[in-house]
């Protein structure tokens, strides 16, 4: 965490009020754009003269004035060391140094008196505990510094770093990304160098630059300003590191091997028998870095290159078969020992470059690039228990083939900044992001298979098969389902800041241009999976592919006012566009002009710069994900037939088909997903209400004087937070109240099979706002003419809610040898919508979830969500025991999520469709609601992580860390298995014996070693 940097000499109270004041009226820009710093100064005894400021890493040197009231300020400056030098007009000097840190205000004080050229001492910014209050921002930010992220006893990558953060817990398992004050896993924004790098396909990844080429890390969690859009859960930068004048560079290699790596428990089903073992289990990752820095031109053009290659090993078995099909009514626990088992292996190379071009002391020209390309495969076994006792372990049975997977990236980011005066700045940056993803399967015999992402494309030999009577997977299939064989997503931006400096005001505006494209699509392993029961077989076909094109545009604006000398005010406006097309180009949903207006306060109580009372008040507002148009806009089969069966193809699994069940009376198309593309008029309401939430802070900080020295310096803080989601964006798939409508409205619907399944050629699903009225455009009655129909908003179901109110308390402090920082959150997140992604059945289908797509699944629906951990503890810090050896360590004290029990299928609650396991039921045999969260939570988490890092004197440069992540290796559930029971379209009744039982654990003790050397 990098702080504001103080100059020191003689400072008399009333001037290190006048400069935190400064400080503060100034600071406004920098923490703006936490690409960049500032650096303001009081000079009182230098009025009306000059400052100069020098980077002493580039020599890069800034001019500027003291005003009349000794106030000045350089803006806009990369990070790193910096001498400052005032002269009066009568030519008398002092010289200061500081520390810039992106995203921060360091504060200088220059007084009059002594020597004609007095030094003040430099101060090291190491963090930003211990920085004097800053009253002239509103954000609620945590910064790391390269050598924090370096030293932190915990896992090396972004998300991790974030959870350090208050108001952050971990999402489920079935994603990645943190969650961020309630905010669901895909509503968060990740940036690099300033250039947005989050995946629109889905929201739920982001491009990560290794951890060796990270020089600052910046987290907001709420309360940020108007340049920041597309979040309304956290926002996420990095700033990458950068040459100096000075060659440097070095290595790193760290290693956590499967020697130090402690296993999670033996995890049994509800009948006592064995579910999973993890006994087997192996697991190692290594990362070796390398990186040179310095100027390829003194003073003017700087050079940071950066290589790494992580690879990593695995071997995994998973568990046995918990679902149980009813046998005559009477619930049975499956007796199968068979199981699946993976061998993982993975190479990523990776490269970072860093060029910085001063083409004079105003404009400084800058690109940044990065790339990886990694591989990676699995060898796929089938495996089986030795029996099933709560001590058995899994051994590898039948070898099917290889899976693998490539991800490839390119990333460019070109920066121009021009200091046009003293008070205006302009920053043009342009980005470009191009990732390609794909996936294939190599059989035993050499045979491939991969999906082109055509949805017509034939069946192959080797579908997906299990086989519910014995209780295990059949035939040849190497995998379930396949991804797209040639995948991408590419992203480009365009984007112009301007910062004017008017008196009292902090004036900032920008416009952006950002094109996202994808090509993606997904199907079951050659083309279908089939499911075998004892009278019956069940084939799915599930296919999507296309093309996907995502535009926007937005503009800010934003003032920072000074109105005295302790208070502050921000206003802020954003307003952004978004226009998502189809593969051919057209848009299906398209929105302009989404204002959201974002105001603050910050007030210095005791007028001494060391309290702050502040708050913030902004609406914020989210796209659609790119991934919506793969179902809604685009042509895909989603489909169920049955049929009779007489024994499997011992090859291939495929069944031997007889006939038709019941004449095809079950068979039915999912959503309308029967090929056709639907027309891009008929897919989203009219009217569509942008995705928007509010958001409500206010805090007050206090930095502790005493002359005790275990009180003195501590800064502490408290702060509310409450955030509230006014209209959400999903989609409904009830045709039958599509059908009512039209049929209350005269239409005549002979067309129509049913009332659950709509014609072909018609989409299954609408994009609308939850709670309000369905307004659409499609030929209803089949007549080849384009009818207007609404649906009345009470026949879709209730409007989507989500509440999230929190109490942070905080204290930090940073001492000469050592930092800490503890803060504790008291949270309550409620309501009867997740987010964009659904945890409690691992639904990744970003923005169009099976919530609200009948208004019976959100019976129930309404209560503790899963991001709700109610109690949060965090502590981390390091000390400084000598100038060789090094104490780290992180605490994690939390209380565990809700549980909820789901069930249900055909006919439950009067349905005719077969969404089965996610109604809120929790009895097969009577039906009633569950509500949502009601069946307890899973347990607390205590981890504690510590570190020691050694640096030998007589090897200077040399470093050699040992971290141990989750020391006393309390290894507890992080969620557990939901879906109690479920009914299929035939009305067969499934029980889970997993029911509440552990899907995913938190991580077992583990160790990791690291060894570095800089020079």
């Amino acid at each position: 965490m990098a702080h504001a940097s103080h100059i020191r000499l003689r400072r008399p109270r009333r001037g290190l009020r006048l400069l935190v004041l400064t400080a503060a009226m100034l600071s406004a820009q920098a923490y703006a754009q936490s690409t960049v710093g500032d650096i303001s100064g009081l000079a009182p005894e230098f009025t009306g003269g000059e400052v100069r400021i020098r980077n002493l890493d580039s020599g890069v040197v800034r001019d500027g004035r003291i005003g009349t009231d000794g106030r000045f300020r350089l803006g806009t400056l990369s990070s790193g060391r910096y001498e400052v030098t005032a002269t009066s007009p009568s030519g008398e000097v002092r010289t200061g140094v500081v520390t810039v840190a992106a995203g921060q205000t360091t504060s200088a004080y220059l007084a009059a008196g002594g020597s004609a050229a007095a030094t003040l001492d430099a101060v090291n910014v190491r963090a930003q505990l211990g920085a004097t209050i800053d009253l002239g921002s509103v954000e609620s930010r945590t910064t790391f510094s390269a050598e924090q992220l370096n030293a932190l006893p915990v896992a090396r990558d972004i998300t991790s770093i974030s959870l350090l953060t208050p108001g952050t817990v971990a999402s489920s398992g079935y994603f990645g990304p943190a969650s961020f004050g309630g905010a669901s896993a895909a509503e968060n924004s990740y940036y690099v160098s300033g250039f947005n790098v989050t995946n629109l396909f889905d929201s739920l990844s982001f491009t990560e630059v290794p951890f060796q080429a990270i020089d600052q890390l910046d987290v907001q969690t709420g309360g940020y300003g108007a340049r920041y859009g597309f979040s309304t859960g956290g926002v996420t930068s990095v700033n990458v590191k950068r040459g100096t004048n000075e060659w440097k560079g070095g290595f790193s290699w760290t290693t956590t091997p499967d020697a130090f790596r402690s296993r999670q428990p033996d995890t049994l089903r509800s009948d006592g028998t064995l579910l999973r073992s993890y006994d087997n289990n192996k697991q190692d990752s290594d990362v070796a870095s390398a990186w040179i820095g310095g100027p390829l031109i003194q003073d003017k053009l700087f050079l940071f290159a950066l290589g790494s290659l992580s690879t990593a090993d695995s071997e995994a078995y998973g568990g046995r078969s918990a679902e149980a099909p009813r046998k005559s009514g009477v619930s049975t626990p499956p007796t199968s020992l068979a199981t699946s088992a993976e061998d993982y292996s993975s190479n990523n190379p990776y490269w970072l470059l860093k060029l910085d071009w001063y083409l004079n002391d105003n404009n400084h020209l800058e690109y940044t690039g990065f790339g990886n390309n990694r591989r990676y495969h699995y060898d796929k076994y089938t495996a089986n228990y030795e029996d099933d006792s709560p001590a058995a372990e899994a051994s590898k049975d039948k070898y099917l083939g290889r899976l693998y997977k490539k991800q490839e990236g390119m990333t460019h980011i070109l920066q121009w900044t021009s200091y046009l005066n003293d008070d205006l700045t302009a920053s043009f940056r342009y980005g470009s992001m191009r990732n390609k993803n794909g996936e294939y399967t190599i059989s035993p015999d050499g045979q491939r298979g991969e999906y082109d992402g055509n949805i017509e494309s034939p069946e192959g030999s080797c579908p997906y098969v299990y086989d519910y009577v014995l209780g295990k997977r059949v035939g040849c299939a190497v995998e379930s389902s396949l991804g797209i064989a040639n995948g991408s997503n590419q992203r480009s931006t365009t984007a112009l800041d301007l910062t004017w400096q008017l008196d009292d005001h902090a004036i900032g505006f920008g416009v952006s241009d950002d094109v996202w494209k994808s090509t993606q699509g997904s199907s079951y392993s050659s083309g279908a999976r089939w499911l075998l029961y004892k009278d019956y077989a069940r084939k799915i076909n599930f296919r999507t592919g296309g093309d996907i094109k995502i535009e926007q545009r937005s503009w800010y604006l934003e003032d920072h006012w000074q109105v005295t000398d302790a208070f502050m005010l921000y206003g802020g406006l954003r307003n952004d566009s978004f226009n998502n097309k189809n593969g051919d180009g057209q848009s299906f949903v398209k929105q302009d002009n989404i204002w959201q207006p974002r105001a603050g306060f910050s007030w210095d109580v005791l007028g001494e710069g060391s309290s702050k009372l502040f708050g913030s008040i902004g609406r914020y507002s989210l796209p659609i994900a790119a991934n919506v148009a793969l179902r809604s806009a685009s042509g895909s089969y989603y489909t169920n037939e049955y049929y009779t069966y007489d024994g499997y193809d011992p090859v291939t699994g495929k069944p031997n088909i007889t006939g038709s069940l019941d004449g095809g009376a079950n068979d039915n198309v999912v959503n309308g997903s029967d090929g056709h593309a639907p027309d891009p008029r008929s897919i989203a309401s009219k009217g569509l209400k942008p995705y928007t939430q509010d958001e409500v802070i206010l805090g007050y900080e206090q930095k502790l004087q005493s002359g005790n020295r275990w009180v003195d310096g501590w800064t502490l803080g408290a702060k509310l937070t409450w955030r509230r989601i006014n209209n959400v964006i999903d989609d409904t798939c009830d045709s039958r109240a599509l059908y009512n409508a039209a049929r209350n409205a005269g239409y005549d619907l002979s067309n129509w099979d049913n009332p659950w399944e709509v014609p072909s050629g018609l989409p299954g699903c609408w994009i609308y706002n939850p709670g309000e009225d369905l307004n659409v455009s499609l030929d209803v009655d089949g007549d080849g003419k384009v009818d207007d129909i609404t649906v009345p908003g009470e026949e879709l179901g209730p409007k989507a809610k989500r509440s999230y109110r929190s109490l942070t308390l905080t204290a930090d402090r940073q001492g000469e040898r050592w930092y800490a920082s503890v803060n504790y959150t008291w949270a309550k997140l409620n309501g009867n919508y997740e987010g964009l992604v659904k945890s409690t059945n691992g639904q990744t289908d970003t923005g169009t979830t099976s919530d609200f797509d009948f208004k019976e699944l959100m019976y129930g629906a309404d209560g503790y969500l899963f991001n709700d951990r109610r109690h949060s503890f965090k502590l981390y810090g390091s000390y400084d025991l000598t100038d060789e050896w090094q104490l780290g360590a992180n605490l994690l004290i939390q209380s565990g999520t809700p549980i909820t029990c789901l069930g249900g299928g055909m006919d439950t609650f009067g349905t005719e469709y077969g969404y089965t396991g996610v109604f809120h039921t929790c009895n097969a045999d009577i039906e009633e609601v569950s509500k949502l969260g009601s069946n307890g939570r899973t347990p607390w988490v205590v981890s504690f992580d510590p570190s020691v890092r050694y640096r030998p004197a007589a090897l200077p440069g040399l470093s050699v860390q040992f971290s141990v992540i989750n020391l006393f290796n309390s290894v507890k559930p992080l969620q557990v298995y939901e879906t109690k029971f479920s009914v299929d379209n035939n009305g067969a009744i499934t029980d889970y014996y997993n029911f509440e039982k552990a899907k995913y654990y938190t991580t077992p003790r583990y160790a990791r070693v690291q060894l570095q050397y800089d020079w």
